[in-house]
């Protein structure tokens, strides 16, 4: 089965080798994993989230392992935009696979230029913008349409020729509403959606397991339902393309999600459980798609029918 995806966009057709790219920070930058699996396997390439500059280490619990998920809190990446450009860039096979960036900052203004960064660094094809953004003090963006649409307006105009994509953030939120905000502000696509906030004590100590707020983002394959829902909503209401993301442990996982309208998928969780999983998964699918006739993912996506 040819295994390949086609993907409009305002910059042109974006082809993949197969639909399946990792969610941010669950690869870490890459290169570390390129011990476990050819990285050119992969259909896009996305390390760490990246802000305009550099972190500062801190003793808060990153990850905990609950049952069915995971709860993470990962803080401010160590290596800004500009150490990763000069540091793993050059090290990645940017020209047989596409890298994709997903950006974080503290405002709009800070989005923008790091947008603006990232449009001379020819080796990267595409960002994401995170729309948890403002990451300090502030109402977040996507509560306000408005607000919204000029944060992707401002991106679109500062890397005109990159990929725009808007990643949905977690929660009880209006889908339909942000997706259409992000379409109408230029962005080429949307990745629905993020992880939901959770806690978790460890009840020996009585102390929260993760996090310097006692929180994190829950992600795993308790969530894949959610996931489900939200990939679907977002297809429905926008013209542009869906990357489903949420809980994905197997290859069924992958064609629920295409079959609910994604275009291609990110995979997050699954990839702290084996650091070789999309290798695996790659060639589950594979495997899947012969065994269900499957000629092209184009003949399954959005096909999924209620009886």
């Amino acid at each position: 089965m040819n295994l390949n995806v086609t993907i409009p966009s305002s910059i042109g057709d974006i082809r993949l080798k197969n639909p399946l790219m990792p969610a941010a920070a669950t690869l870490g930058n890459l290169i570390e994993h390129a011990k476990y699996f050819d990285l050119n396997e992969l259909g896009a390439m996305m390390p760490n989230s990246m802000f305009i500059d550099s972190g500062s280490p801190t003793m808060a619990k990153k990850i905990c392992k609950t049952n069915n998920g995971f709860i993470s809190a990962l803080s401010k990446n160590n290596m800004s935009i500009f150490e990763f450009e000069k540091e793993i860039l050059p090290h990645l096979p940017c020209e047989t696979t596409p890298l994709i960036i997903d950006m974080k900052a503290i405002d709009k203004y800070q989005m923008e230029e790091l947008a603006a960064s990232i449009e001379q660094m020819d080796r990267i094809m595409g960002i994401e913008i995170n729309l948890n953004c403002p990451y300090g003090p502030g109402t977040p963006y996507w509560k306000n349409p408005v607000e919204l649409k000029d944060l992707v307006a401002r991106v679109r105009a500062a890397a005109p020729r990159k990929w725009l994509i808007a990643k949905v953030p977690g929660g009880d939120i209006p889908v339909e509403e942000i997706s259409v905000a992000c379409q109408e502000g230029g962005a080429d696509a949307i990745t629905s959606y993020s992880s939901l906030n959770g806690s978790c004590i460890d009840i020996r100590t009585g102390t929260y397991r993760c996090g310097g707020g006692g929180s994190g983002g829950f992600s795993g394959p308790a969530f894949k339902p959610v996931g489900i829902l939200m990939c679907r909503r977002a297809a429905a209401a926008v013209d542009i393309p869906v990357i489903g993301i949420g809980g994905i442990s197997c290859a069924e996982d992958v064609i629920e999600y295409i079959m609910a309208g994604a275009y291609a998928v990110q995979v997050g969780s699954a990839n702290l459980s084996r650091p070789d999983f999309m290798h695996r998964l790659l060639k589950d699918l594979e495997v899947l798609a012969g065994q269900m006739g499957i000629s092209s993912f184009e003949e399954i996506r959005g096909t999924a029918r209620i009886e």
